[in-house]
């Protein structure tokens, strides 16, 4: 099978947009409760500027109102609606409320301008292809720390595996994760084994997908909802070709689900997350006893880590990532 070029990722997170500030609105008394009495929706799209909500039950488009100009909105995003006015008006978005939940990442490692993925999911399902687990472990654990600092769950599809025909590579990286309780199914889009499996892990959340081009995400995302008529692209010489250009959720009527299936990405960065942060975010690091309380387990004394019972992949993976973190 042709090998993954990391180089030749697409990277077209169009509406996978730079952090938000939210501007202060000064708001009387009356207009704050006026405000409050309106309706809610909820963002499952946004493209190009154009934002869809789910909105009594319908999925309709509902710009921004003028006083909102400048605020950007990210898939999952609860917000205020004012209703239309007349039969020519349409919804029109007055607040975006705040998030539960978020998850983010950044350019790399370096950078700190924080992309949202989604807002207010329960869990991202990474999506990785069998015949390329080693680099897709690595951008698991990414997506992992970047989950936990954002407070969504993670679980694990491992797509392709009709491509190998040893899966003991699998069952080793199942292994891996279930000490972390980190749910996984294994599935094949092209011929459509493990789909129950998965919509299984799916059932009554908010979930997104994320994971490199060319593992199948959209495919798999096709098989659970049909009618989302997703691209498909075909893989490539030099790896997965990117298909998807916009997040979009959609509701997943057999598990009374919501998915949003997102942009494959050259890199997930966490610049957004400082060194000495990032044990925490590794659940057997921060489960260590350690006498200082802010041990980043390199070096220093008392550190408990070489007697824990660690992963020998995820520790490399700690330390590779911290080594970036510090910008080695």
């Amino acid at each position: 099978m042709p090998r993954i070029d990391m180089d030749a990722y697409e990277d077209d997170w169009d509406e996978d947009d730079p952090s938000p500030v939210r501007r202060s609105r000064e708001l009387s008394p009356a207009a704050r409760a006026k405000i409050d009495q309106l309706d809610s929706a909820r963002v499952v799209a946004v493209d190009r500027g154009r934002v869809t909500v789910l909105y009594e039950g319908e999925v309709v488009e509902a710009p921004l109102a003028g006083t909102m100009r400048g605020t950007k909105t990210a898939v999952g995003d609860h917000v205020r609606v004012r209703a239309p006015r007349n039969e020519s008006d349409v919804p029109r978005i007055v607040e975006v409320l705040d998030r539960d939940t978020v998850l983010t990442r950044t350019g790399d490692d370096s950078q700190d301008d924080e992309r949202i993925i989604v807002a207010n999911a329960d869990q991202v399902v990474v999506v990785l292809a069998a015949d390329h687990l080693e680099l897709g472990a690595r951008f698991l654990d990414r997506v992992m720390v970047a989950a936990s600092v954002g407070g969504l769950d993670t679980a694990i599809c491992v797509n392709r595996c009709d491509l190998i025909g040893d899966r003991s590579v699998i069952d080793d990286l199942a292994a891996r994760y279930a000490r972390l309780d980190v749910r996984l199914c294994v599935t094949s889009a092209v011929e459509g084994d493990g789909v129950d499996e998965l919509l299984e892990l799916l059932a009554g959340t908010w979930s997104a997908f994320a994971g490199h081009s060319g593992v199948g995400k959209s495919t798999l995302f096709n098989l659970i909802v049909p009618e989302a008529n997703r691209d498909v692209g075909e893989v490539g010489p030099r790896g997965g070709r990117h298909t998807t250009t916009a997040s979009r959720a959609m509701h997943v009527d057999a598990v009374d689900a919501w998915l949003v299936d997102t942009p494959g990405v050259r890199s997930f960065g966490l610049g957004q997350l400082g060194p000495r942060d990032l044990a925490r975010h590794f659940p057997e690091l921060a489960a260590l006893d350690c006498p200082m309380d802010d041990c980043i387990h390199d070096g220093e004394p008392g550190c408990k880590i070489a007697s824990a019972q660690i992963h020998p992949e995820r520790l490399a993976s700690y330390r590779r990532l911290l080594a970036s973190l510090r910008g080695g």
